[in-house]
């Protein structure tokens, strides 16, 4: 008999992960990341992120959105596409992007599950934008965040 083994990025929907990210410190988020595997979970992350989306929250909107999320030196890119009232997510390097959002891998996830906000983040230095910036406001009310 095939032994079951628990896998975290399938096995913890979104509202368990956002509970753990609230009560954890900064440290120990990036560890347990990390101890599971960055690209892993912020595949997962992403993948969320697209069952999420909310179409109607998104009327009109034609944009690309790249994300660059640091964690120890390295960069993870992911790009976010929204047409036609759809949206794909995918670990990929945009050509030209509406916005560039990037940030390190703890305020990110923060940022997902509804523990920080974008301006907050901006304000103290922990996310950078380039493009449009009013878009970029915009940008999280198109997901529905995981209740915690």
């Amino acid at each position: 008999m095939a032994e079951e083994t628990f896998d975290p990025t399938q096995d913890i929907t979104p509202e368990q992960f956002a509970q753990l990210v609230a009560g954890a410190k900064d440290d120990e988020i990036g560890a347990t990341i990390r101890g599971i595997g960055t690209e892993k979970v912020l595949t997962r992350v992403f993948e969320g992120m697209q069952e999420r989306f909310v179409p109607d929250r998104a009327e009109g909107v034609d944009a690309d959105v790249q994300f660059v999320i640091k964690d120890e030196g390295e960069e993870h890119p992911y790009g976010i596409s929204i047409h036609d009232k759809s949206c794909t997510a995918s670990r990929t390097k945009l050509d030209a992007p509406k916005v560039t959002l990037t940030t390190d891998l703890v305020s990110f996830v923060k940022l997902v599950t509804g523990k920080a906000q974008g301006p907050s983040l901006f304000m103290r230095g922990r996310l950078k934008v380039s493009g449009d910036l009013m878009f970029s406001q915009r940008l999280m009310t198109f997901f529905e965040r995981p209740k915690a």
